[in-house]
């Protein structure tokens, strides 16, 4: 790769050179004889000239420029692990939901993770989840769970849910990650 870059180098300057060549020749021409223009030939005045010059010269800066951030680059470490950090285990169960509407038992809830809620795959009808059991009986202030839909909520405890069937017989299964040791 170090050759390739080189290589890339060397064309550059080359081709900065040539045009640089190109131009100073060009010039020197124009100054040795004053001939008249033809017309329909465009001439580029002296200003524009030392403009082309001035960006031929700094192709060579860039290529330096992007060697130091590359390098510069090359020296950061980069620390990869899980975010959140990988968990020590899971907690997971499966609850009776009444149709009055149901608080979810205690289960800590890590920072970062989040509580999963699945509706059990054989429901005979959908849940309702709230954050009091008056929105998840209510289903404009609650979120519909059709069989076998799952959402996940980041609270800091499963007890901050609430779940209500529409008919009996439903169950949620609830399933968290938990930190090593733990600690929540």
């Amino acid at each position: 790769m170090a050759d390739r870059d080189k290589a890339s180098q060397v064309a550059i300057g080359v081709s900065a050179a040539a045009a640089i060549a190109a131009a100073l020749a060009f010039a020197q021409k124009a100054k040795a004889a004053t001939p008249e223009i033809p017309e329909g030939v465009v001439q580029l005045p002296q200003e524009l000239w030392n403009l082309i010059i001035a960006i031929a010269d700094s192709v060579d800066n860039v290529d330096t420029d992007l060697d130091t951030v590359i390098t510069e680059l090359s020296k950061l470490s980069i620390s990869v692990q899980g975010w959140p950090p990988n968990t020590g285990g899971i907690t997971s169960l499966r609850v009776a939901i009444a149709t009055t509407g149901t608080k979810l038992p205690y289960i800590a809830v890590p920072s970062g993770m989040a509580l999963v809620i699945k509706a059990w795959a054989l429901n005979p009808g959908w849940l309702q989840v709230g954050g009091s059991q008056a929105e998840c009986s209510n289903i404009n202030q609650s979120f519909p769970l059709l069989p076998n839909e799952t959402v996940g909520y980041f609270v800091q405890n499963a007890e901050d849910v609430y779940i209500a069937a529409t008919v009996a017989g439903c169950f949620a299964c609830l399933t968290v990650e938990q930190r090593k040791g733990g600690q929540g």
